[in-house]
């Protein structure tokens, strides 16, 4: 009686405070995919007894059965807002209505699909004598499961081998002496751990730690650097007025910003263009509903030019030193470079040459990149990707000459003339040619 009281009382609730955010999840899905909001699967309830469960939809509504039964971590079946409420648990919304009807509660086992049915033999076929729920032991401990599959093995396989096991195991001990008090603490721990859990942390700050500390010096400077832009360093100008608290309340509003605009998406060794308007824009929408807190809170009679000073200062601050360490990183990387390397001369400074380039400079540390060759004249002296268009043809013999490079490679279909023209100078002087549009797996994509 206490856990069907509680459980009609919180579902009720939930659902009147969540229909907002609810309908505000129902209209991205069907702006991002087709198809139907809700995705609806018979599950095993009481006894075994089946039921339909509801959740937002996640995948594609023609996806079907396709694929394994389990969503692993960045699964490409989801969509795009599929993949944020995968991370925010926000799918599960809609079993509050299950809830409401009996047929789950909020503590107890999670209820499992008919495919994996045949798992609940043995001693594994007492979890069915629980009411299935929402929160509980394993939707904590295994709130990122996802992220649980080892790449290496069939996820399905190690669902069924390993993880349904555990999970089972850990159902039965808790649920055998579980109590209506304890019940509710767990209902606690799953919120917090729903909430907390929707960013991997470890992943997060051992990728991101240090970044993060000079994003909030960033932010810090930057509100220091607008106030004293704007009123200067005399006493009584207004620069000291709630100095300290722009200190701790701009970094907690833009931080969780840029990670949301997708800031901290690469590491900064990949740091892109892309990647320094994703820090642009939630580093700009962040400062400004950071100001807008800060003058209905804290100072109303503050300037807005702080609001304008603030981004300009901010910007720069956060991308230039993610810009540093990309470059620091690059020359580290290629001065690391051991062994006996083969220097190699690029024919072709188009597209295909600065993809090469980053291919020979990054990918391989044997690989020694000498430079380009371009029958455009306007591109001689002239550098892609760092590497300097040293000539064109006729300047094979001089060009050899200064940088003795072992292989050329070619990234066009050069006319018979040309060709036999390169193979001849190349036997020559002993060096390896190589048409890379005329071998595999190239020649396939032409």
């Amino acid at each position: 009686m206490c856990r069907r009281g509680l459980d009609i009382f919180l579902s009720t609730l939930g659902l009147i405070i969540g229909a907002p955010l609810m309908l505000l999840i129902a209209i991205a899905i069907k702006l991002d995919s087709p198809g139907e909001i809700f995705f609806s699967q018979k599950r095993l309830g009481l006894k075994g007894r089946h039921f339909n469960l509801h959740k937002f939809r996640k995948f594609p509504s023609d996806w079907g059965t396709k694929g394994p039964g389990v969503t692993v971590a960045g699964d490409a079946r989801m969509t795009r807002v599929g993949r944020f409420l995968e991370r925010t648990k926000l799918d599960e919304l809609p079993q509050l209505w299950n809830i409401l009807k009996g047929e789950m509660t909020f503590v107890g086992p999670r209820p499992e699909s008919l495919r994996y049915a045949d798992l609940f033999t043995g001693e594994y076929a007492a979890v069915l004598d629980y009411v299935p729920g929402i929160f509980g032991p394993n939707q904590v401990e295994f709130r990122n499961e996802s992220a649980m599959y080892p790449p290496d093995r069939d996820p399905e396989e190690f669902y069924r081998d390993v993880l349904f096991k555990k999970k089972a195991r850990a159902d039965l001990d808790y649920f055998s002496k579980a109590s209506c008090l304890t019940n509710i603490g767990w209902i606690f721990k799953g919120v917090w751990g729903s909430l907390i859990g929707a960013i991997r942390w470890r992943r997060f700050l051992g990728l991101h730690f240090r970044v993060v500390l000079l994003d909030i010096l960033a932010v810090d400077l930057a509100w220091i650097g607008a106030k004293f832009s704007r009123y200067g360093f005399a006493p009584g100008g207004g620069a000291y007025d709630h100095l300290t608290t722009g200190l701790w309340l701009f970094p907690s509003v833009v931080l969780p910003f840029m990670v949301i605009f997708g800031a901290y998406r690469n590491p900064i060794r990949y740091f892109t263009a892309v990647d320094a308007l994703r820090c642009t824009y939630g580093a700009a929408v962040g400062w400004t509903l950071a100001f807008l807190l800060y003058i209905g809170l804290f100072n109303r009679s503050e300037s807005m030019l702080l609001a304008f000073f603030g981004i300009f200062l901010l910007v720069p601050l956060i991308i230039f030193p993610k810009s540093l360490r990309k470059i620091m990183w690059q020359r580290e990387h290629a001065g690391s470079k051991t062994g006996n390397k083969k220097s190699v001369l690029l024919y072709g400074a188009g597209h295909r040459g600065y993809a090469l380039a980053s291919l020979l400079s990054y990918g391989f540390p044997h690989a020694e990149l000498a430079g380009f060759l371009d029958d455009n004249d306007m591109l001689i002296g002239r550098y892609v990707h760092n590497y300097k268009v040293l000539g064109c043809e006729r300047d094979l013999a001089t060009v050899h000459a200064v940088s003795r490079f072992d292989q050329l490679w070619v990234t066009f279909h050069p006319d018979k003339t040309k060709y036999d023209r390169i193979q001849l100078w190349c036997l020559k002087n002993k060096v390896v040619l190589v048409i890379l549009p005329e071998m595999e797996p190239f020649v396939s994509l032409e």
